[in-house]
């Protein structure tokens, strides 16, 4: 066989190859990016204020104008429909560790709200230890001069505020 008819078989056959081959890694890529969730999706879960020991499951960044399902710990499952603007929200649900998913993508996890309650008293007790330190570490005549002004505050905050004046005082003002 002559080297040209040999170029003038194979080419067509390797063009088209890559060009199929292509083509698959494109309509693949497509697809992986439109059933992934946005990377700022996120959700929480948050008591309700009423008393009725409820809850609300609420996220944010979603696919818009889809639906999202909702799993919580003791296996209920709902189904939640996502605004135009990336959002849902699902109340009167009970309290327990929810995920959110959104149509075959991976789970986002929602939490429940006693632990969200549990991290907020964290990051009171943190900010009001910050405070307190600081206040002391700067003047430690401010040692028991701002007690009063705490009692709209926080619990937490008051505690991590205490703990850190106290904590400062040893440190600085002997």
């Amino acid at each position: 066989m002559n080297t040209r008819i040999r170029v003038a078989l194979f080419t067509p056959l390797i063009a088209s190859s890559l060009a199929v081959g292509t083509l698959g890694f494109a309509v693949s890529s497509a697809h992986a990016a439109q059933t992934a969730v946005p990377k700022a999706a996120s959700c929480s879960t948050k008591a309700s204020t009423n008393g009725t020991g409820k809850v609300t499951v609420s996220g944010t960044g979603f696919r818009a104008s889809t639906k999202v399902l909702l799993e919580g710990s003791t296996g209920k499952t709902f189904t939640a429909s996502v605004t135009p603007t990336g959002n849902f929200a699902v109340a009167n649900l009970e309290d327990a560790d929810y995920s959110a998913t959104q149509s075959g993508t991976g789970e986002i996890a929602c939490g429940s709200a006693k632990a969200a309650e549990q991290k907020d008293a964290k990051a009171q007790f943190k900010e009001g230890f910050s405070q307190g330190f600081a206040l002391v570490k700067e003047d430690c005549k401010k040692l028991n001069q701002n007690k009063n002004n705490l009692a709209a505050v926080d619990p937490n905050f008051e505690k991590g505020f205490k703990a850190g004046s106290e904590l400062a005082a040893q440190r600085f003002c002997k």
